[in-house]
């Protein structure tokens, strides 16, 4: 056989072994996906660890793996699959946020604030984050740091009534109720119905309340 000809046959070999090489790939990632939709996570994680042995990213087999250990509660597991992908990937929020949901499901606060912190080390204007370290913060009685982090939050979405209230009652909490004034006036305006909204405003402007619309 003359070499370019055993060259190319070489090559064309090549070629097979990797297109056979990404098809068991391909089937142990899909068989995982099919598993986890019928409900059954253990097998569903056993293809992922298959996805990985045939040569799957590993970020990926681990990140997914941290999610099915979550969906079937062996929450000690996804802790140990989410930290691995996080160190794999140390730019990744995913990691941090599916830390963040496992550590919810077991009322771990001081856990779920290291992941929210540690989210925000690598994005600092996520608002889901800001919004879950600013509350814990608050629920600790924190009220001058949960400020921070809710004033972040309701600059990225001036409009949006959540963070907006959250920070006046951090204000309210510091005996800033004057801070606070113009905040509740703005959320009587669009979320008067809000939660502790009609309580934030009583306590920063007493007297009566302001009259419904058409009722004056």
């Amino acid at each position: 056989m003359k070499p370019h000809i055993l060259i190319l046959a070489l090559a064309f070999i090549t070629t097979a072994n990797a297109a056979d090489k990404l098809a068991v790939i391909s089937e142990a990632w899909q068989k995982s996906l099919s598993a986890e939709s019928s409900g059954d996570y253990a097998a569903a994680t056993q293809s992922v660890f298959a996805f990985k042995s045939a040569g799957g990213e590993s970020y990926l087999a681990a990140v997914r793996a941290g999610w099915l250990c979550a969906q079937a509660k062996e929450y000690e597991k996804a802790v140990q699959y989410y930290t691995s992908a996080a160190k794999l990937e140390p730019r990744a929020l995913t990691p941090h946020l599916g830390l963040i949901s496992v550590y919810q499901a077991q009322s771990k606060t001081e856990d779920i604030l290291r992941a929210a912190r540690a989210g925000l080390n690598i994005d600092q204007f996520n608002r889901p984050l800001l919004l879950i370290a600013g509350e814990i913060l608050y629920n600790q009685k924190d009220y001058r740091k949960s400020e921070v982090y809710f004033e972040r939050a309701h600059k990225l979405q001036p409009e949006d009534p959540i963070a907006l209230s959250w920070l006046g009652w951090a204000h309210i909490s510091q005996g800033q109720a004057k801070l606070a004034a113009p905040t509740f006036e703005k959320l009587m305006q669009i979320n008067p119905e809000g939660y502790f909204v009609r309580d934030g405003y009583a306590i920063t402007h007493p007297g009566p309340p302001p009259s419904p619309p058409g009722q004056r």
